[in-house]
């Protein structure tokens, strides 16, 4: 089973700098590419505790979905921020895997974060082709 991860990445606290620009939302947009009905496990982790090495807070699934998506069409995921998600100087990770692959010719999957007045985070903001492969 392919697995397709964005790697850690962090949160601003604010995305225009000002204490009304925090983060609402994460997305996560899938497209099936292939010419039949694919499947896929969408997992997000997130780490709360930002601390300086050497402490190690863990990592917690804040979000875990399947989806199935028919040929040619296309789904996006929506986790909105909050005190049980996730929320400004938090390190985020999601994954996904089943019918995906590195090369795009299953699903593939973009991720942005924003506001709801459709500002983006650009930090939170990933195409396919950064995704990286892992191995549990």
């Amino acid at each position: 089973m392919r697995k397709l991860t964005s790697g850690p990445f962090f949160v601003p606290l604010s995305i225009d700098g000002t204490p009304s620009g925090a983060v609402e939302f994460l997305l996560i947009g899938l497209k099936n590419l292939a010419n039949i009905t694919s499947t896929v496990k969408v997992s997000v982790h997130v780490c709360r505790d930002v601390e300086l090495y050497p402490s190690t807070p863990p990592e917690i699934e804040i979000c875990h979905q399947i989806v199935k998506i028919p040929a040619g069409n296309c789904a996006v995921l929506k986790l909105d921020a909050g005190p049980c998600t996730f929320q400004g100087n938090n390190m985020l990770r999601v994954a996904v895997e089943g019918d995906i692959e590195k090369d795009g010719n299953k699903i593939v999957v973009t991720l942005s974060g924003g506001k709801e007045d459709g500002r983006t985070a650009a930090a939170m903001t990933f195409k396919h082709q950064e995704f990286i492969e892992f191995d549990d």
